[in-house]
């Protein structure tokens, strides 16, 4: 029997976390068959033969892919290039090696979901934040206080609503070329859910069903934050406006006022870092605070003008 979920799992260097990422696929109690597909992008670690181990127990079910070569440092995209032409399911789950699902009827729910909601492509859901040690840091990745909805455009280009191990897409979609302004976002997985989001309706399930594991090491996030410069936080924000801007063409300018919107917080985030008090400055701090509010402008402020300041106060608020 075919399944009708193919679980897509990329992984490198995640010996310390892989089993937790199997285990909680294989903990999904369905009324349909699901596989596994796993890639590994040549690991130097152990990482590998714990997925061999699980192949072994599991070979109908867990369908690797070993890389001898990085793949990723070549330009490859392990996702798109080696996993998804050989899915066969209905719908594709995603989740990377080092997060891992703490609902064991997830997809259950997801499928019942889409299957339910012919028109909708894609739905995804709350996900926790914890420590390397799988503790709660007291955050969470998803839409604050607004239930279950239909998201807009402007929902997913804000950013921080939908992670990868939240999602289940309809495998016919996914198999699409995707366009060319996805490529330049340096952040792949936010442009994706502005993409999906403008070319079809999606659903927030507001259940947590997933953790985002923090502070990996060597990955993309924890890079960032442990090499945090002003300048790169900078080109991260031009780079975004740059991908929005070319998102609003690719669309004709049907979205062109929620781009906009967006595109003023990288704008005042960039003129903030640089200290930037002129009158255009002025301006956008002004637009911002009719938009967001005061409130909102301070937090800006204090998180950016002052990142010391800023992380004493995350690590007040979790020890409270």
């Amino acid at each position: 029997m075919e399944p009708i979920v193919s679980i897509c799992c990329t992984t490198y260097n995640h010996e310390k976390y892989i089993a937790d990422a199997l285990d909680s696929f294989l903990m999904q109690k369905t009324s349909f068959p699901i596989e596994i597909l796993i890639h590994d992008d040549a690991s130097t670690d152990n990482t590998a033969l714990i997925i061999e181990k699980y192949e072994k127990k599991y070979p109908k079910i867990i369908k690797p892919i070993y890389q001898v070569e990085n793949q990723y440092s070549k330009g490859k995209k392990p996702l798109i290039d080696f996993i998804i032409p050989l899915v066969r399911g209905k719908f594709i789950a995603t989740c990377e090696g080092d997060d891992f699902w703490t609902d064991n009827k997830k997809l259950q729910k997801q499928v019942e979901f889409l299957e339910s909601n012919q028109d909708y492509i894609m739905c995804f859901h709350k996900v926790k934040v914890v420590g390397t040690n799988k503790k709660p840091l007291g955050r969470y990745i998803g839409l604050s206080n607004e239930g279950s909805k239909e998201i807009s455009v402007k929902d997913a280009a804000t950013g921080g609503v939908v992670h990868v191990s939240s999602r289940l897409i309809k495998s016919d979609f996914y198999k699409k070329p995707i366009p060319k302004w996805i490529d330049n976002a340096k952040h792949g997985d936010y442009a994706f859910a502005l993409y999906i989001t403008a070319e079809g309706k999606v659903f927030y399930i507001d259940e947590i069903m997933s953790a985002y594991r923090k502070g990996v090491e060597n990955s993309m996030m924890t890079n960032f934050r442990e090499n945090y410069s002003k300048e790169n936080d900078i080109k991260y924000h031009l780079n975004r406006i740059e991908t929005l801007n070319m998102a609003d063409g690719y669309y004709n300018y049907k979205y062109h006022d929620d781009i906009k919107k967006v595109n003023l917080i990288s704008e005042v985030i960039i003129a903030i870092l640089q200290k930037d008090y002129s009158v255009s400055a002025r301006n956008k701090y002004m637009n911002y605070i009719k938009q967001n509010g005061i409130l909102s402008f301070i937090k800006i402020v204090l998180l950016k003008g002052n990142p010391l300041l800023a992380e004493t106060l995350i690590k007040l608020k979790r020890k409270v």
